[in-house]
């Protein structure tokens, strides 16, 4: 069962102010008993985790997807507990330098979630990380784990997080290429993740300018495992973020469903604004009573439109009735003859005439990106301190664990 809902920023207007369209939603797939991913923004945490405008004017808008190791239960509890201390922790955060705060708050949560698991005795969970944040016009991206981020502009597609996987290890040593990472037996043990260690390296991405008509995509390896990266470009593309979530999610499902699959999409929108003023979420507006408004809308103006029409066509068909004067009659005294009426009709004609006005209509210009995404590099480069034994991938519908350098699944 898919859930998905929908953010739109508004705000009163400042320079260099993208408003963004945001859409999540989460799918456990066609093999998992349970769902061991979290994302954010999400509807079931929007009570507790949703800042108030003055820190997201001030912060900017997180975006999260978590994919959770150590079973169904286990996983899941991994990844919304992530989820909710990196969310409290950025927005507790005043600096001014959003990628240092948002390095911080996910090594903060790493710590809470160790401790969290150690006092559980559920050692062997843990959880992915993909996170962004977009402030103004940038972009400020890091992740743990092999959950990405991707940037999508002019119909081009680029991986902005950097997997941290034994594939990757491989790929980066020049073990295989590229293009084998995906049949690479390796391509779910994970060589780093939250929750596995008292610390974490976080790779920190540099900051990246948005452009009116970019998308940020954040998914979890579900998508990624199901669908390349041209496939994934193709399925959003000129899509509204809730049509691109369904299609992905769909797409992935239709190739097999092998892990939950989760999605976060922002689309930046098509004109700057203007003006100055915080940041504040507008409320979310369900697609139903949307359309339910605009029927309401067009009835009226139905009813409008008919109520003059009949006005006008009455008044064109009346013709008031003649009015007649009476008979005069005089008699000659010196010599009778016969009276002679005489009659003065008159008629009234109808003279009023009616032609309604004309509605016109004008389109907005649309606005077109011209710079090129550079992918970014991390500031600074992640290494492996050790080389996992990678064991045969389990079997079974999500319960068992997958700890750091173990098999993901």
């Amino acid at each position: 069962m898919t859930s998905d809902y929908r953010v739109q920023q508004m705000s009163t207007p400042k320079p260099d102010v993208l408003p963004l369209e945001i859409w999540g939603a989460t799918d456990k797939g066609r093999e998992r008993e349970g769902n061991e991913d979290a994302i954010y923004p999400h509807s079931g945490l929007e009570s507790s985790f949703e800042p108030n405008p003055q820190r997201l004017a001030q912060k900017g808008r997180l975006l999260i997807v978590a994919d959770g190791v150590g079973g169904a239960r286990a996983g899941s509890q991994a990844s919304q507990w992530a989820i909710r201390v990196a969310i409290e922790e950025y927005y507790d955060r005043y600096g001014p330098d959003m990628g240092g705060d948002l390095s911080a708050a996910i090594e903060k949560a790493n710590a809470s979630l160790y401790q969290y698991l150690q006092s559980t005795g559920t050692q062997e969970a843990g959880s992915t990380m993909a996170a962004a944040v977009v402030q103004g016009d940038e972009l400020y991206v890091a992740n743990v784990g092999d959950s990405r981020v991707y940037l999508l502009r002019d119909r081009q597609i680029t991986q902005l997080t950097h997997d941290h996987t034994l594939t990757q290890q491989k790929v980066d040593r020049g073990i295989i290429r590229p293009e084998q990472a995906g049949m690479d037996p390796d391509h779910n043990i994970l060589t780093r993740s939250m929750g596995a260690e008292p610390t974490v390296r976080v790779d920190v991405f540099p900051p990246l300018q948005l452009a009116p008509d970019d998308v940020i995509l954040l998914c979890s390896d579900g998508l990624t495992d199901m669908l390349d990266d041209g496939e994934i470009a193709r399925l959003v593309d000129r899509n509204p973020p809730k049509r691109a979530a369904r299609r992905l999610i769909d797409a992935a499902n239709k190739r097999g469903g092998a892990d939950n699959i989760s999605v976060v999409i922002a689309r930046a929108g098509g004109e700057r604004l203007a003006g100055e003023g915080l940041l504040a979420d507008m409320e979310r507006i369900p697609s139903r009573p949307k359309t339910i408004l605009a029927v309401c809308l067009v009835l009226a103006f139905l009813v409008v439109v008919a109520a003059w029409g009949w006005t006008a066509y009455g008044r064109r068909q009346a013709t008031p009735t003649p009015t007649v004067a009476p008979t005069a009659t005089a008699t000659v005294e010196i010599a009778p003859t016969s009276t002679e009426p005489v009659v003065a009709p008159t008629t009234l004609q109808p003279t009023d005439t009616m032609s309604p006005g004309k509605p016109t209509s004008t389109l907005a210009p649309t606005l077109t990106s011209t710079n090129t995404p550079v992918p970014p590099t991390p500031t600074h480069t992640p290494t492996a301190t050790w080389t996992p034994s990678p064991t045969p991938k389990p079997s079974g519908g999500g319960d068992k664990p997958k700890p750091t350098a173990t098999p993901r699944r």
